[in-house]
């Protein structure tokens, strides 16, 4: 998979479920497809304590003095394992992903 084919499955994704959209968006596809440079959702789980560190440490959108909540870093977690259920139920990825 490239990059534009996980953008384009996030934004079907949001289209059904639009819940985590700035979640998804703003920390977790940036995380894995800027900073990891990681195309495959299989492989994803591989950095779960990369991901987890560097929500610690990236800062709030509106406020670039101030890192993440516990709320938006917990709601970080929620919008990927949607975005992993629902690459599932479309029988995108095969191989149960949840962090």
């Amino acid at each position: 998979m490239t990059r534009n084919d996980i953008e384009a499955l996030a934004i079907k994704y949001l289209e059904e479920d639009n819940r985590h959209s700035s979640n998804l968006k703003h920390y977790v596809l940036r995380f894995f497809l800027a900073e990891k440079e990681e195309f495959n959702p299989l492989n994803w789980d591989s950095h779960h304590n990369d991901f987890i560190r560097w929500l610690d440490s990236v800062t709030q959108l509106k406020n670039k003095e101030k890192t993440l909540s516990l709320g938006t870093k917990r709601n970080c977690l929620a919008a990927l394992n949607s975005f992993y259920k629902w690459l599932k139920e479309n029988k995108i990825l095969v191989k149960s992903q949840r962090i």
